[in-house]
């Protein structure tokens, strides 16, 4: 077996404007081995039944679509109906959940129900605790929230001193699901700013409701090459959601008190459990992003998965920046500075592992190596190959309606009072149905 046919369930949307590390992370395979037959199923729409005609060596369940695990329970169960074939499939099912804290016993529970050869977690511990009834039976490998696209490695870096903002930082305003540390998230961004404002520093901080005011593909990386610092704090959460009951319990609870504090609604919602596991924590493409494109980072102070450490590779600030007065005298060592960007860079840069041609090579042997299935020659490869061709004319108009919809949504929710009506009608449905269910 040499060339592979692979199936990638998705719900990125439109390629075009999505997150940049989402879309990194959904095409790598086809980035860096172009050789093989692929398909990347949008599931929000059909799935032809001529395609189930194709004996793919690999299924890969996308984070985007693990991600709908913690919306709608009907949602999941349609999911599991319109996709049952993947149980029964000779193919090696692999699984990037990348949340792996929010609703994971229902990870657990589909992970076995559909055989998964291999779950990918970016916690690189307490697997048995998050997976109890997957860890008996299948393997777990540790995989990263986002790895190192070869290509940013050779990206034009602006000098230091030719960068116009000080400071930068976006963040979207969580939901109080994830803890303390899902809060510093967003709170860092609000802390810092309101302490800057009357400094002598060019500081560009956005807080955002949702990811829609991010920015997208290019310009985002334009963005921190134009930063001489980048803020950031741990990715993850320190509250565990096994079943989404605690998500529920914080919707149904802010739609009754809308303003209240984080400390109000944990007492209300989730008492004692806040950090009662530890953290659930790994580096986040941003802090990967950073390095490489030369932005010094000012970071609450954690884990990063193991590569990085305070002052050799960033500027360590207190979760509610209180500190922020020795941070500010740090930045004026430019000398000092540049030597910490370089170190940095040099930490992420060297890491092979976190490279994104690496992790393509060791899942195509991943593949070879446990695929079970019927061999598969070149005349039946060149068949898929048509049969992948014709998904692609059938699907180009439906693709088009339903990006074109997911962008009139968008615009309409940008309207500050109509996003926020949105927003609220859309909790309300939701904690409607976790209270029924």
């Amino acid at each position: 077996m040499n060339k592979l046919n692979v199936l990638t369930l998705h719900r990125l949307g439109n390629p075009a404007k999505a997150n940049r590390s989402l879309r990194k992370h959904l095409f790598f395979l086809q980035d860096h081995f172009p050789e093989h037959n692929y398909v990347y199923h949008e599931v929000s729409l059909p799935f032809p039944e001529y395609l189930k005609e194709i004996h793919f060596h690999a299924i890969v369940l996308d984070t985007t679509f693990m991600g709908e695990r913690c919306f709608d329970p009907a949602i999941l169960k349609r999911r599991k109906r319109d996709f049952a074939f993947v149980k029964d499939s000779n193919a090696v099912v692999l699984a990037f959940p990348q949340d792996d804290y929010d609703c994971h016993l229902i990870t657990d529970k589909w992970m076995c129900e559909w055989e998964v050869d291999v779950l990918f977690s970016v916690i690189p511990d307490r697997w048995e605790l998050l997976y109890p009834k997957y860890f008996q039976k299948g393997e777990i490998k540790l995989w990263y929230t986002g790895c190192v696209d070869d290509a940013l490695l050779d990206y034009p870096t602006k000098p230091f001193s030719r960068r116009s903002i000080d400071i930068g930082y976006r963040a979207k305003k969580l939901l109080p699901t994830r803890g303390r540390l899902g809060e510093t998230k967003w709170t860092i961004g609000r802390d810092l700013k309101a302490l800057t404002e009357d400094a002598d520093l060019k500081v560009s901080i956005e807080l955002f409701p949702d990811a829609s005011g991010f920015l997208k593909g290019d310009a985002w990386l334009d963005f921190i090459n134009d930063c001489k610092f980048t803020l950031g704090s741990n990715s993850g959460s320190s509250l565990l959601d096994p079943v989404g009951d605690v998500a529920g319990a914080v919707r149904r609870y802010l739609l009754k008190r809308p303003n209240a504090a984080f400390e109000e609604v944990a007492e209300n919602c989730f008492p004692s459990e806040d950090e009662r596991h530890g953290d659930f924590t790994a580096i986040s493409p941003r802090a990967l992003e950073a390095a490489l494109l030369r932005s010094a980072q000012i970071l609450v102070e954690g884990d990063y998965s193991g590569l990085l450490t305070p002052w050799d590779h960033y500027l360590p600030i207190k979760p509610d920046a209180s500190d922020f007065d020795t941070v500010r005298r740090s930045m004026a060592d430019v000398g000092e500075v540049e030597s910490m960007i370089e170190r940095c860079r040099e930490a992420i840069a060297d890491c092979t592992a976190l490279r994104y041609s690496v992790k393509a090579r060791e899942i195509v042997k991943l593949i070879h190596d446990k695929y079970r299935g019927p061999d598969v020659d070149s005349e039946a490869f060149g068949r898929a190959a048509n049969l992948i061709e014709e998904y692609e004319k059938d699907l180009r108009l439906k693709k088009k309606l339903l990006w074109a919809w997911s962008d009139i949504k968008q615009r309409v929710g940008s309207f500050p009072v109509v996003g926020k009506a949105l927003r609220k009608g859309r909790d309300f449905m939701r904690a409607n149905r976790e209270r029924k269910s």
